[in-house]
């Protein structure tokens, strides 16, 4: 979401552009007022040669007064209510401009009325890329209702004022001002493109790369975009995958599970999770050391994710707990797949164990039709439980779950009492 739509963003930004406009706004003000003071500018303006240079720069120095005193309260203001709406905004605008042109129309000679256009674009400028463009339209119209009345005000004194002429230079500061900001919209736009795609590599989320296809004339948002996109693969690789096994890890698995669900839920399909767990590997650790254990599961992670299919997710959970996520599978084509996970860890020797040396793995299986997002994390829980009782009754088997399975005693009940086991303690090794 862009920062301007949100409350509490948007206070944040009014805070500290306070600070700014409460600082250039009032030096150029106090500026001219200065050489105004001194006659080190001697032109006058329709006010003071209507009152007098005297109460015209002492109402100029009152008008730029009240500006710093309404940036401290309005501050104090945000602060308190933590989040502000667009009448903040809409309001910050409409008082920089009357601060603006109101000085202005105190302090400068009508023949140079544009001056107050020119200092106006910054605030277009800070408007539109912090507060989108209903704020900046709001300006613009401020901006040209403001600049029609000084005119008028001009007009009225001096007949001889060419009205005409200084509308003529308003409509080109509209054109002119609209191409920049649209400019600077487009960047803008694209910034929080990027922003988002960075949000979500933050999150582990890869899937997205920065589409620089509409960029015909690159930039350097477009030079930071490629370099993103080719080194996406590698972070994904770095924040999703397990460097032990080589599959992916929990975060992985988790990401992944999500998008299978949305997937198979969009096309009616089932889905189906196993939960892997190495047999006896904690006999491994202690008779062969931890090195020997580490490349145990190396080469486990190797084999099952030759035994799965292509379209199946590997992961490694933990320690010598694997889950592989096996999308359009129902139960009984899942329990073929567990079936081949056990028949190939039989049929394997491990180059880091001595050739007589076999390992087995217990499986339990979980499938069902994807009909809500919650499925994947249910059916993670439910295969954990027929595992746990896979072990329980002898390990080296899979076990499909049922819902009278219960897990802590290996037998089949009511159902009631069932208890999902994801995160809890297993049958130690």
């Amino acid at each position: 979401m862009p920062a301007y739509l949100d409350p509490h963003n948007r206070a944040e930004i009014l805070i500290w552009q306070g600070r700014y406009r409460a600082v250039i706004l009032p030096l150029i003000g106090f500026s001219a007022i200065t050489l105004k003071w001194f006659d080190v500018i001697s032109s006058e303006s329709i006010f003071v040669a209507s009152y007098g240079k005297r109460p015209a720069l002492l109402l100029a120095v009152a008008l730029l007064g009240a500006y710093l005193i309404f940036q401290k309260l309005l501050a104090a203001y945000l602060r308190r209510a933590g989040a502000a709406g667009m009448a903040p905004v809409v309001l910050t605008i409409a008082v920089d401009m009357v601060t603006l042109f109101g000085t202005i129309a105190l302090t400068t000679p009508s023949e140079h009325f544009d001056r107050a256009l020119i200092i106006s674009i910054f605030a277009v400028q800070l408007t539109q890329v912090f507060f989108g463009w209903t704020a900046t339209v709001a300006s613009l119209a401020l901006i040209a209702v403001a600049y029609c009345a000084l005119v008028g005000l001009a007009a009225s004194v001096d007949p001889a004022y060419s009205a005409t002429e200084q509308l003529w230079t308003l409509a080109l500061y509209g054109i002119g001002v609209l191409v920049y900001v649209a400019l600077q919209g487009h960047v803008a736009s694209r910034m929080r493109r990027l922003t988002d795609i960075f949000t979500r590599a933050q999150e582990g989320d890869f899937s997205q790369r920065y589409d620089e296809a509409p960029d015909q004339m690159p930039d350097p948002v477009t030079i930071i975009g490629r370099a993103y996109n080719r080194m996406r693969t590698h972070l994904e690789t770095i924040v999703l995958t397990d460097p032990l096994s080589g599959c992916f890890n929990r975060r992985g698995l988790n990401q992944l599970a999500e998008r299978e669900v949305s997937r198979a839920m969009r096309g009616r399909k089932d889905i189906a999770v196993l939960a892997i767990d190495v047999d006896h590997f904690k006999a491994i650790n202690d008779r062969y050391g931890h090195l020997t254990g580490d490349e145990v599961i190396r080469e486990v992670g190797e084999l099952l994710r030759a035994t799965a299919r292509e379209p199946d997710v590997v992961a490694r959970i933990g320690g010598e707990e694997f889950t592989i996520l096996a999308p359009e599978s129902n139960e009984e084509g899942a329990m073929v797949l567990a079936e081949r996970v056990l028949q190939a860890f039989r049929d394997h020797t491990f180059r880091s164990l001595p050739a007589d040396v076999r390992i087995t793995t217990s499986v339990g299986v979980a499938a069902a039709a994807a009909s809500a997002d919650e499925v994947g994390k249910m059916l993670l829980a439910r295969a954990d439980e027929a595992l746990y009782v896979a072990k329980r009754n002898g390990r080296d088997r899979a076990m499909a779950w049922a819902p009278s399975m219960r897990a802590f005693d290996g037998s089949s009940g009511s159902g009631q009492g069932r208890t999902s086991v994801t995160g809890m303690l297993r049958v130690m090794d």
